[in-house]
């Protein structure tokens, strides 16, 4: 392990949360406003952070398989 790295973030702002995702900020928050989308924190009643795990989470439930 490389300890001159910084370590991997846990939490995502709302640009790389998009970025992440592949989506644009405007749907992330579109999202929040709906109530759907990935969970996320807001720290201080105005900060958004995403958790990569809750991302991640997310990206698993909207995964559609097709049966052969």
């Amino acid at each position: 392990m490389h300890q001159d790295l910084p370590p991997s973030p846990q939490f995502l702002n709302e640009s790389s949360a998009a970025k992440y995702l592949g989506v644009s900020v405007k749907s992330l928050q579109r999202w929040r406003f709906e109530r759907r989308g990935p969970s996320y924190s807001k720290v201080g009643g105005k900060i958004v952070r995403y958790s990569i795990d809750d991302l991640n989470q997310f990206f698993e439930q909207s995964r559609v398989d097709h049966e052969d």
